[in-house]
């Protein structure tokens, strides 16, 4: 037993000592070509650009566009719009398209240029820069502690009050089960 013992060791040291002696390649990746580098340079050519990733699609993305595109919707392609600007001004991410749903039929029959909520008295240039708009003025709202439809609408919507906010909480509603 011992000297088997003693011929593993001994074993061991010479490929300990062929290993000291030859030196490791490594294959390093570069585009169109593999290039043999020692194992001291990896850490100076690590490459400095990121690596590209899966861009990951929020849920609240796919909830909006799921029910705007039920209704034949032409606001459905910019749900990641509406979950942005919701975000930034820290807003419920269904209120705006909601009442899109109530007020115009999510942009179908809008009274001024791309305005499917009814807001002020002008259009916009495009869907982003209503929905963006709209969004930051209901931020005020959720600002001074008005974060419910219920609590919004008698000053968005005064003369039918409760019932604009029924309805936009209804649709809000129907969102999440997207």
């Amino acid at each position: 037993a011992v000297a088997v013992l003693s011929g593993l060791l001994f074993v061991g040291m010479i490929f300990k000592t062929i290993d000291d002696k030859i030196p490791t390649q490594i294959a390093q990746a570069n585009q169109n070509t593999v290039l043999p580098t020692n194992e001291e340079d990896i850490n100076e050519n690590v490459p400095t650009e990121s690596v590209p990733t899966q861009k990951v699609i929020d849920k609240r993305v796919i909830q909006i566009k799921k029910y705007l595109s039920k209704r034949n919707s032409p606001l459905a392609g910019y749900a990641q719009d509406f979950v942005d600007a919701a975000d930034k001004y820290k807003i419920d991410y269904r209120l705006v398209s909601a009442i899109s749903i109530i007020e115009s039929g999510g942009g179908k029959t809008t009274f001024k240029p791309y305005n499917a909520w009814g807001w002020s008295k002008s259009g916009f240039a495009n869907w982003k820069e209503g929905i963006y708009t709209v969004s930051k003025g209901l931020g005020k709202y959720y600002r001074n502690g008005l974060t419910t439809p219920k609590l919004i609408s008698k000053f968005y919507c005064p003369p039918s009050a409760d019932s604009w906010a029924s309805k936009v909480q209804h649709v809000m509603n129907e969102i999440s089960k997207q």
